[in-house]
């Protein structure tokens, strides 16, 4: 669509006179609190339900629907919500788990709990995340926000808003969630919440503590307030994992090396793993927030966040490695998969791999309110925001080769087994650790720092002339700062064993790994013998083990170069930071009126942001490639590094305009118009390389400092029919065109006479969505007892290009009983054109099923049990193909018993 006819539709949507101000939490700009569904002059009022007397009201699930639903009405653009139905009572383990009941909303998990969202078909990195409506810093590389840093516990209302109004802060072109915390004026004669839950992870089979709670208390006359909230939570959980590493493409097998292959243009794995992962997951996390009301006037809160979560995988993995070079039989498909061969290079192997995430999040915030006359408010607020992640030099991966007496590479054979997964035979004896060898070793990682500082301020100036109804504008600053810090193990120690024959006695294989029918491959007789990392690493460091070295002289010397073990050191090529300065303001005239006998309200606006970006990082040439005397990975030469830095900028207006029309009873019309942007992605932005020497793998990946924002037109119309205060009927459309899409592009260069594929991130063109999502929820009050307790919530989000999600809950609430059951589903989609090994990772359909039951022995005690995941779904990720599996993965059911209690 050329910019005349976008304008022309903001034009005619300006004529009709656009989206009315904010009386929904939706259009509250970052610096306030959230006001109430039915605030109609945005006054600053508290999330829940408020009675006329002003004491917080809460009746229970069918009150949080309608709660939810009162914002959906009352917003002029169009937003979906969660409400909890009382204290810290969303019903779900952290916000990714409680938003994916949202129409278009799809997750992502780690560790089998959700960590990030997927919006309308649009990845994590296209939605803004923010907390009391401020931009929250993340742990992890990119812009992604991690969902599950915060728990259900801490947090009452999430919105997520599908269109924007100039007042939102930019940066979500699919959506904008904003989560929203209690506030001490909430509670006029105080609160105390207490929450207390034992965790039941099947897999793991042991039990795991889970607590939270909330303080609240006002003081003098009620003009001063503080509240304060913790939750708590130590999991205790086990994932079972098949991981192929992707499959080598295009490739040719001589079977019986004449010189002609009998296979051209096949695709093969050459890794494949099995692995038991005990894992913990533990997280403290607190907030704190003071409010004073100087005067009538003034209103200053001061509120602060604290979350840690730790989580620690340990995962025992049995993998075998070949490659084309090695087959002397072999099958192959219609789709030119391999599927059966025999022969393999590397005898079968066991390793430890240590993978934790080491994150902290920090904000504070100071608030203005100010409130001169019912005509004129203002708001001034800044916020500091950090976010870390320990993990650099804390990952660990410890090899070692079986090498069983039993064991012959030409009678090992791999197949897709009858369900679809990798499964080999013809391994000897796995159970037999007596002729056990050291091979790779190494411990790595990169550590992330991400801080903001951030500044808004805004004012608004109601008119009430005509139909123009308000006049706002506001001014905005952040400054933003993600930093990248990767270590490893010094490269001429990684394969100090390999190849040179050094025993591992069996006393370091203390453990085992519960492995019997490995997820119904078959495969394994029954668990397979484990290590330590630690221990491992501790007897490669004694005599015994160095002694059995071609030349321990000079083994012990480049360990005592490294501090006398194998610790890391840091790898300042693929380190760096990026900078982003951003500045920004917005003007928006809000206006309302009647169409005939009709209500209408809109609003049309315009967002000027001006960013600047400073990536630096260590430049370093590749001087040449090194192998190693004992055999192993290359050792890529490096020139000394040098400080390098670039610089870019860019501006963009952002005009928005939103319609709302009441065109029947109860059946309410919107419409929206806008242009959006997201940043690239931090990680993208980054002065680094990643260097892959391995002869059958060569690659390189850069980062591109140059990336400009990706950009959108959002189109969008919705007609809700709403049945009561509870229940509605809802469809709406929408369309996305977007342009200056950044995709990994993939390139062959040349390095040192070798071809090496280059991945980088750029700016590759434009590509539209559209979709439609229908929704709505019901609930039975008009049936004859006791089925007037009954209702069911339902939605379907269809997205081109193909995404397809729904969400479908039935509930009962009577009396002192609660119940609920839902589930979710998304089809099955393409996560990367270009992943493992180079290939496409499609992510395979998935539905999960969650139930949950509240019982209220009285009005302060409630006594509850919750079972999510309960049929057990897996993940499943796989190459164009189904039989290319990449991963095949579970974490099981999980179920809690608990009790809440109130005052």
């Amino acid at each position: 669509m050329s910019s005349v006819k976008r304008f022309r539709l903001l034009s005619l949507a300006g004529s009709a006179i656009l989206l009315a101000t904010t009386p929904a939490l939706a259009q509250v700009p970052a610096q306030t609190a959230p006001p109430p569904p039915t605030a109609p002059d945005g006054a600053v009022q508290d999330a829940s339900v408020a009675s006329e007397e002003g004491d917080i009201v809460v009746t229970g699930l069918r009150e949080s629907l309608r709660r939810a639903t009162d914002i959906k009405r009352n917003a002029d653009n169009i937003v979906d919500s969660i409400v909890a139905d009382d204290i810290g009572k969303l019903p779900d383990q952290n916000i990714a788990e409680a938003i994916q009941r949202i129409p278009g909303v799809t997750i992502s998990r780690d560790n089998g709990e959700g960590q990030f969202i997927t919006v309308r078909g649009l990845g994590p990195a296209f939605s803004s995340a923010l907390y009391n409506g401020r931009i929250l810093a993340t742990e992890n590389q990119g812009r992604e926000f991690s969902f599950d840093i915060l728990p259900a516990e801490l947090i009452n209302r999430v919105d997520v808003s599908k269109t924007p109004t100039a007042s939102q802060i930019e940066g979500g072109i699919a959506a904008t969630v904003d989560m929203y915390t209690a506030r001490p004026f909430d509670f006029k004669e105080g609160k105390i919440a207490l929450s207390a839950q034992a965790n039941y992870d099947k897999l793991r089979g042991q039990f795991s503590p889970q607590f939270s709670g909330l303080l609240s208390k006002t003081f003098g006359d009620g003009d001063f307030g503080i509240l304060g909230a913790f939750s708590y939570i130590d999991r205790k959980i086990e994932g079972k994992r098949i991981f192929t590493d992707g499959w080598e493409a295009n490739q040719s097998l001589d079977l019986n090396r004449d010189g002609t292959p009998e296979f051209r243009g096949v695709s093969i794995p050459t890794y494949v793993e099995w692995g038991t992962n005990r894992t913990s997951r533990k997280r403290m996390s607190g907030l704190l927030t003071a409010q004073w009301r100087a005067s009538d006037a003034l209103l200053f809160t001061l509120d602060g966040l604290y979350s840690k979560l730790d989580v620690n995988d340990d995962n025992k993995v049995f993998f075998v490695y070949g490659g084309p070079g090695d087959v002397t039989a072999a099958t192959v498909d219609q789709n030119n998969t391999v599927t059966s061969y025999t022969g393999i290079a590397s005898g079968p192997m066991f390793t430890n791999q240590i993978r934790p995430r080491l994150a902290t999040t920090y904000q504070a915030g100071a608030n203005l309110a100010w409130t001169p006359s019912d005509r004129l408010t203002g708001t001034v607020d800044f916020s500091w925001s950090k976010a870390t992640d320990d993990t650099g030099g804390n990952q660990a991966w410890f090899e070692s080769n079986l090498a069983t007496p039993s064991y012959s590479p030409a009678g090992v054979k791999f197949a897709i087994g009858p369900t679809g997964m990798p499964v080999y035979t013809g391994l000897g004896n796995i159970l037999d650790t007596s002729n056990a060898r050291a091979g790779f070793l190494t411990y790595e990682g990169v550590s992330v720092e991400d801080e903001i500082y951030q500044g808004n301020t805004n004012l608004k100036w109601n008119v009430d002339s005509g139909i123009l109804r308000r006049i706002s504008g506001g001014f905005n600053f952040s400054d933003r700062k993600k930093s990248r810090f990767s270590f490893k193990t010094p490269d001429a120690l990684q394969c100090l064993y390999c190849g040179a024959g050094v025993s591992i006695p069996s006393s370091v294989f203390t453990g085992t790994a519960d492995a019997t029918n490995f997820l119904g491959t078959g495969m394994f007789e029954s668990a397979y013998p484990t290590y330590a990392a630690a221990d491992l690493a501790k007897y490669l460091l004694s005599d015994a083990a160095i002694n059995q070295l071609a030349n321990p002289a000079a083994a012990r010397a480049a360990l005592a170069a490294n501090g006398g073990g194998f610790g890391v050191i840091p790898v300042p090529g693929n380190s760096g930071s990026a900078q982003e300065r951003t500045i920004g303001g917005y003007v928006e005239a809000s206006f309302g009126g009647d169409f005939g006998s009709r209500p209408w309200s809109g609003n049309i606006g315009l967002r000027y942001t001006r960013t600047e970006v400073t990536s630096r990082g260590f430049g370093q040439e590749i001087l040449g490639f090194t192998t190693p005397a004992g055999g192993g990975d290359p050792i890529v030469n490096l020139s000394n590094p040098q400080p390098i830095s670039e610089q870019g900028s860019y501006s963009q207006l952002l005009p928005s305009a939103n319609f709302k029309l009441d065109v029947f009873e109860d059946v309410v019309f919107q419409a929206a118009v806008a242009k959006t942007l997201t940043r690239a992605t931090l990680s993208d932005l980054l002065l680094i390389r990643n260097i892959n020497p391995r002869p059958r793998e060569r690659a390189i990946t850069d980062g591109n400092p140059g990336l400009e924002p990706m950009i959108g037109w959002n189109y969008d119309a919705a007609l809700t029919w709403y049945l009561d205060r509870s229940s509605f009927l809802s469809v709406a459309l929408f369309a996305k065109d977007l342009s200056n899409i950044s995709e990994s592009v993939t390139t062959t260069i040349q390095v040192q006479g070798l071809d090496f594929r280059r991945t980088r991130p750029e700016n590759v063109g434009s590509r539209s969505y559209k979709g439609i999502e229908f929704s709505g929820q019901y609930t039975f009050t008009g049936l004859p007892e006791p089925l007037d307790g009954l209702g069911v919530q339902a939605n379907i989000s269809l997205v081109d290009p193909d995404a397809t999600t729904y969400n479908a809950v039935a509930f009962y609430e009577k009396g002192p009983l609660q119940a609920r059951i839902a589930y979710n589903w998304r089809n099955a989609y393409q996560q990367t054109e270009q992943g493992n090994r180079g290939q496409p990772v499609n992510v395979d359909a998935y539905g999960i099923w969650d139930a949950s039951i509240n019982y209220a022995v009285n009005d302060k005690l409630t006594l509850f049990a919750q079972g999510l995941n309960l049929f057990n779904e897996k993940t499943f990720l796989y190459s164009v193909y189904k039989e290319r599996v990449i991963s095949f993965e579970t974490y099981g059911p999980r179920y809690a018993l608990g009790v809440r209690l109130n005052f």
